[in-house]
Parts: structure tokens; sequence; C-alpha cells
């Protein structure tokens, strides 16, 4: 991979240099630990990843004390932290994937620059004390039968088996090209495997059973499928149906789609659709796939819709008939577990569509129990023995999430870890933040988290836009790594002098599917800058900002939004961080394999003008304002080359643009010192043109 630095001219930083002498910052506040990854088996254990700085550490507890023994620890100095984690059902291995790969061929970002580029690679290791690591080699989406007796993972495009009683044999080819055997549910005994496979725009229900030759089709047609899942008196699988991809459209993949749920009586092939929302209904966006289609038991299904433009559970009887809403209207359900039969645990936004709540729901009934607990943001949720336990992650506004297992028998934590546990013990001294409507540029409501100095002003203030879109910033850290640190320097920013708002700009989750798909947003005409507008013009006002130090940064999506910013309204925005974000959506990125986010969102040829008129490029003429961008080289979201060109026509223009590059890096940032390196970067360039 190549591992080239960006030398450039004397308006540009290079890569390995600081941008002026000032003031140096530890960074120690973004080493807090966080669960990153959470995996329960059908036993009475769960496993789990805790991120730390530059080191993973596979995590695994048993009931019923649920105990937490470090299992393993791996640093990411060489490029490959643990990124996965999948918990037997018997509770005996755990099996976790080193490197992040980029690519079906088992090829890793290789941001440390190893002469020798890192694979993905898969590795069990047993849960009894002192087991040591054992190497399975390149391999993806491992999965356990039900029975425990071996692990089944894709290589290439063959399905590949490890036999649990010896798991340190060699593996072997369970499926010559069973690669496409895509998500895969076992029959109890483990002997039958079924499974979606995309034709090309359409897709098949297959059944597999081991040793035989061929693969009997259940569901076949024009349509796409996904989610399926069998019913626990293994008779009926239930699935999603989609309408199959026309050659003609562009589609947007973030954008809602039509769907219905359908059944197929596995021994007869009778389908039948048991629950057809009118519109576009379906959505793929959320916290939690497999949340999205369940048995709640013999009875009932419970599949997740946006029939009425929020994101709801709804009780399907398994004969078909009417569906009943077991969530209320005017808020989303993020995350849902089948606790015990009929039981449903939900993590939601009903109670405060800022924050995050879990309740407990009878699917049969409908009836509700709210769960108490401290947190303020909840993620990652997952049963534990048969429902009688569930664990999640949970965090607020001084802690990033870790581990929880709460008994469901008595509401109480059996286990709820703290930061000491892995020695880190830091508090921020700024005032915590605070939930803030504003009003946009266009008139209509901005919900932000608004983090304030303890000193008093005027101060230098800034706008965070965060990435996605969909997604929803809370007044506490997230679930995810890339935006807890994120959050970390915000409250970071505010204890070094800065007014900062961090806004949920139209087109992102949380607040229903007319704000996420806001009419005019991205590229057919970035309606949701109006929010971010709107939020600089909001600190202009205040007493406590200076109104001619105000700056504005984001990642990704947030990038886009900070150059829009820049380019359209130097005259508010006196400076910007624009880290690895889109600059033009009519261009389509030629890198293979790339995710290209003018194809994600639906960008066709006759759209291009649109498309331009609607990027930060179009405006460029009008950009003064200084910008620092950022981006790792090897970005697979979005291509640094954005970040290149935009950077060329800026220092054509004599605008004062600085840029870094991360040599290998990809879009999440792999490596934790490069996450200090953007901090670092970050801060500098506000403090020499914002000040203090």
């Amino acid at each position: 991979m190549p591992a080239t630095k960006l030398f450039v001219s004397m308006a540009t930083l290079l890569v390995a240099m600081p941008l002026t002498a000032q003031t140096e910052d530890p960074g120690g506040f973004l080493e807090f630990p966080i669960a990153t990854e959470v995996s329960a088996s059908d036993s009475s254990a769960v496993s789990w990843l805790v991120a730390q700085g530059d080191e993973t550490h596979l995590m695994y507890a048993r009931a019923p004390e649920f105990r937490p023994v470090k299992l393993f620890g791996q640093s990411d100095v060489e490029g490959q932290p643990i990124t996965n984690v999948f918990a037997s059902p018997k509770g005996g291995y755990v099996a976790y994937q080193t490197g992040v790969p980029f690519n079906g061929a088992g090829d890793a970002f290789n941001p440390a620059d190893l002469l020798q580029a890192p694979s993905a690679t898969l590795w069990l290791i047993g849960t009894e004390p002192g087991a040591k690591p054992i190497k399975i080699g390149v391999g993806f989406s491992p999965k356990f039968t039900p029975d425990g007796k071996r692990m089944v993972y894709r290589k290439g495009r063959d399905l590949w088996s490890v036999d649990l009683e010896q798991p340190a044999a060699e593996p072997t080819i369970l499926v010559p090209g069973g690669g496409g055997f895509n998500q895969g549910v076992w029959s109890k005994d483990g002997q039958t495997l079924y499974f979606v496979q995309d034709r090309g725009g359409w897709s098949f229900l297959g059944q597999y059973t081991l040793g035989e030759g061929r693969v009997k089709w259940l569901v076949t047609g024009p349509n796409r499928l996904s989610s399926p899942e069998i019913s626990p008196d293994g008779q009926t699988i239930a699935y999603l149906r989609w309408p199959a991809r026309q050659h003609t459209i562009s589609y947007d993949i973030t954008a809602n789609q039509a769907f219905a749920v359908e059944t197929v009586d596995i021994a007869s092939g009778e389908v039948r659709t048991i629950y057809e929302p009118a519109g576009e209904a379906g959505s793929h966006l959320s916290d939690d796939p497999e949340g999205h289609l369940r048995w709640a038991d013999d009875r009932n299904i419970v599949v997740r819709s946006e029939e009425d433009s929020w994101a709801r559970l709804y009780a399907v009887p398994r004969t078909g008939g009417t569906a009943r809403a077991l969530t209320p209207t005017g808020c989303e359900v993020a995350e849902s577990e089948l606790a015990a039969a009929d039981t449903l645990f939900v993590i939601h936004n009903c109670k405060n569509i800022d924050t995050r709540q879990l309740s407990q729901i009878q699917v049969s009934t409908g009836q509700e129990r709210e769960i108490s607990t401290p947190d303020l943001v909840m993620g990652l949720a997952r049963s534990i023995d048969g429902g009688r336990y569930v664990a999640f992650t949970g965090g607020d506004d001084e802690d990033a999430p870790l581990l929880r297992v709460l008994d469901l028998t008595s509401n109480r934590f059996a286990l709820a870890e703290e930061p000491s546990s892995y020695g880190y013990s830091h508090t921020f001294t700024a005032p915590s933040p605070q939930v803030v409507r504003l009003k946009a540029s266009d008139g209509g409501t901005v919900p932000a988290q608004l983090f304030l100095p303890s000193t008093k002003g005027p101060h230098p203030a800034v706008v965070y836009v965060h990435g996605g879109p969909p997604r929803q910033m809370f007044p506490g850290f997230h679930f995810g790594s890339y935006y807890a640190k994120d959050f970390a320097v915000n409250r970071r920013m505010a204890e070094l002098g800065y007014v900062v708002v961090s806004i949920n700009y139209r087109s992102g989750t949380g607040y229903g599917r007319d704000f996420r798909e806001a009419p005019g947003r991205a590229w057919r005409g970035a309606s949701e800058y109006a929010d971010v507008l709107g939020a600089g013009r909001w600190l202009k006002q205040r007493e406590d900002v200076d109104a001619e130090r105000i700056g504005i940064w984001g990642g990704s999506y947030g990038g886009l939004l900070t150059a829009h910013a820049l380019a359209r309204d130097s005259e508010l925005f006196a400076a910007g961080v624009a880290i690895h974000g889109v600059f033009d959506w009519s261009w389509p990125s030629p890198t293979p394999g790339h995710q290209n986010p003018s194809f994600i969102f639906g960008v066709s040829e006759t759209d291009k003008p649109l498309a331009f008129e609607s990027s930060p490029l179009a405006a460029i003429d009008e950009w003064t304002s200084p910008v620092l961008l950022i981006s790792g080289d090897r970005d697979m979201s979005v291509d640094v080359l954005e970040t290149i060109d935009l950077h060329q026509k800026l220092n054509d223009r004599g605008v004062d643009v600085r840029t870094v590059l991360l040599p290998g890096e990809a879009h999440d940032i792999i490596l934790f010192s490069n996450w200090q390196k953007v901090w670092d970067e970050t801060r500098r360039f506000f403090e020499q043109k914002l000040g203090k």
C-alpha cells in the first residue's frame, strides 16, 4: 500500500511539521475506555471489546457473577487492532478478528506502513484461564452453529469450517462457492443453513443441508430479500421483501423504500405476505440490523417499520392480519432484542427525544415496563441466557459507554463497568453540555448541544457538524467510538475556552423520517446547510461569543458541511477544519472498491449539474477563510482525491489552506496515534486562527 507524504507550498502544512510552537496538550482525555463490540451466546456468557488508547481489550464474563476477565489484549501500533468479537453458543470459545478489511479478498488497511501488509485475520480463544489464541487465518463473518460444534466463516467464494472439538486442526472447506450464502441462519440441529443470495439487483432465499450437492431455492422472483429468520418451531422462515433494482434508476441507498414481510413454509414452499404497509415504510438505517425482523414466539412476528414516518415496532400475527403498534409515534426505536419469548428489550427515545431510554415490552399485550438507568446513551444490546439477562453499553456526559448486564428478573445490574476498572480517571472541568434548540436560517428548528467554558467571555466559538448524515449526537458520549472521540474533543475545547455548539442537522436520525429525508437535502440543494448557517448566526448573537472568531469543524459529511460554510459564508465562519469530507457531489470516485458517495446517495448522470451546484466547489470563488484539511490516503469511504483536489483549487486562489494526509489510514482512523495527531493539529489551527 502507498505510504506517501504530500509535499506542497509554504501555504500548506507538511505532514511531519507542527503548525506552530504553541503549547502542547497531552490528549489524555482521548484515552478513555469504550465498549465497541458486544456478543452474547445462548449460554450464560457475554464477550465484548473495549478500546482504550492504542489497546483493545477482549473481555469475557459468565453468569451469575459476571466477573469481567480479560482474555486477550492487542495494540493498534501495527495497525491491527481487534475489530470484531463473536461468542460461541456453549460459551467455551470466543472468535475475534484482527485488522480492518477493505475488500473481500482479506486485504486490510496498513496505517502502520508495514512492508508486509496485514490481512484481516480470524482467531479463536478458549474462555478457560490461561487459554492462548489459535490463529484460523484470513476470513470474514464467522458464525457458530447452534449446536456449538463448529464455526463457519467466509474466505473468498467458499464457506470454511472449524471443528470446535479440535480447534487447532486445519480448517476445512464446508461449501465450495458458499461465500454467496449471505445473512445465514441455522436450523436448531446445525445441519441446514437458510440464506439470501444476491443475484445482481434481485435475490433468492435458499436452503442448503450439509452434505448435499445442491441448493434448494425456497423463494425466487424479481425482488430483493433480506433478514431471514426461522420460527421457534423450525417450520417457517420470515423475511423482508424489497423491490428489485431498475437499471434506469440511480438509487439513494440512504432513502426509505417500500417493503413487505413474507413467510415461506419450509415443507410446502407456500409463500404468504403478512404485512405490507403503504408507501416507503422500510429503512435499512438503524443501529440494529437484526432488529428489523424477529419472531417474538410461534404466534407473532415483530417488525420495525416507518409506516407513519417514525421508526416503531409492530407485532404481526404469523397467520397475517392487522399489525399492532408496540411503541408510540413521535419517537424512534434505536434497538430491540428478544429478551424472552413474547418479551422485547427496547432502546428508544420516547421519553426524551434527545437521549435514550430503556423499556421491556410484552408483545402479546403491548404492556410496557420502563427500566431505570443513570445512563444517557445506550446501544449494542444483546440477550443472554434465554433472555434472563441483557447486555448493552451505557454512558453519560462524563464517561464513554461501557458494558452493563441487566438481570431482567430483578431489574438490577449484574455488571456495570466503570472507567476506573481500566485505570482511567479523567474528569472534565468545564460544565456538562446543555440541550438547546436553534433556529435554522430558513426558519426550521435545529436540535443541538451547547458546550460552555467555565470562564467569562467573550470567547471564540465553534460549530461542530457530525458525519453520516444518519446519526444523532447526544448530550453525552456517543455509543460509537468515532463520535465518542468527537464528543470528548468538544468537551476539551470548552475547557480551552471555546463555546461549542454540536448540531443535529436535518437528514440525521432520531427525529423521524421527515427530518431525515428533508426536501432538498444533500446533492438536491444542500438544504441541511440552513441548519449550519442558523447555528453560526445563533453563536454570533450570543453575548459570550466574539462574533469575529467563529469557526466550524467536522468529519465526513461534517467535512462537507464545513466546506459549505467556508465557501458560502466566509464572513461569518472565520476558520474551519474539514476531515475527510465530500466536496463535489457530481464526482464519482474511480478507485476500485470505493464506497463512492455520489453512488450511495443516488446521483445520476442527469443529476450531475444540480449535484455540482449543491457542492462546496460551486461556491469556491467566494471562499476566503483559512481551512485545515485532513484525510487518510487510503480512505475507502470518501476518496482522498476530494481533499487533494480542494487543496489545489484553494491554493490556486490564494486561500490559506493547510493539509494533513495520514499515510495508509482508513476513513474511521485506525491508529490511536493518528487520532491524537488529528486533535493536535486541529487544536493548534484553531488557536492560531481563532485564539483562546
